[in-house]
């Protein structure tokens, strides 16, 4: 559905339903959505609905959500208890202040695009180790993206693309946190889930479950 269409609409009258009758509870509800001006509007459309305190909902962007999943779980995600997060020009300034550690050439690697090139495989589920090294750019490119997340972990940093693919391998190698908010989260709601890239699709997968009922699971 097009722009200002009430694809959003629909989703929080969707979540005041399903507590109103019953069917759910506010903490067995994960709705996600892009931005955080969506995200906003979602609890302040919940809270108009409902007399409840929507703020302690897991309702938000899926860089908030897994950035509240990580705060919880930081020593289960091998995270510093109060780790900091890069902004786009933050992340930008690492990877330059790296590569001249490194003696890499700027004019044949450019820091931004070795940036892209870091966002890109994260935010298709891929490691350093994970990128396929078709020739010699691409090697040296997976090189300083592996020294950058060592630099990272060392500084207890994360960027943005770091919060989803953290969390993910989080869920994914841990069995029991995982069932334990596959168990909690009854109904899981997307907005806006054609925009989904192929993590934060996979990230919902597992929170959902391979047995998850198609009304659970929902666009």
């Amino acid at each position: 559905a097009g722009a200002g269409s009430g694809k959003t609409r629909v989703l929080t009258t969707r979540i005041a339903w399903l507590i109103s009758t019953g069917q759910a509870t506010p903490a067995s509800i994960l709705a996600v959505t892009f931005t955080n001006k969506a995200a906003k509007e979602m609890l302040n459309r919940v809270a108009a609905m409902l007399p409840i305190n929507p703020r302690g909902m897991w309702i938000g962007t899926f860089h908030g959500l897994c950035n509240r999943m990580l705060r919880t779980h930081f020593r289960e995600a091998g995270l510093p208890q109060v780790f900091q997060i890069l902004d786009t020009q933050d992340q930008q300034a690492a990877v330059k202040r790296l590569m001249k550690s490194m003696h890499v050439d700027e004019e044949r690697y450019p820091p931004r695009q070795v940036q892209w090139f870091i966002n890109a495989a994260k935010e298709a589920g891929k490691r350093a180790r994970d990128v396929e090294a078709y020739d010699d750019y691409t090697r040296r490119t997976a090189e300083i993206f592996a020294a950058y997340d060592e630099q990272c972990h060392r500084e207890g940093v994360v960027d943005f693309p770091e919060l989803l693919l953290r969390c993910f391998e989080l869920l994914s190698r841990n069995e029991l946190l995982r069932e334990h908010y596959r168990s909690r989260f009854k109904h899981i709601l997307v907005d806006e889930f054609q925009d989904t890239n192929v993590l934060q699709y996979r990230w919902l997968k597992l929170l959902a479950g391979d047995g998850a009922a198609p009304s659970s699971f929902r666009l």
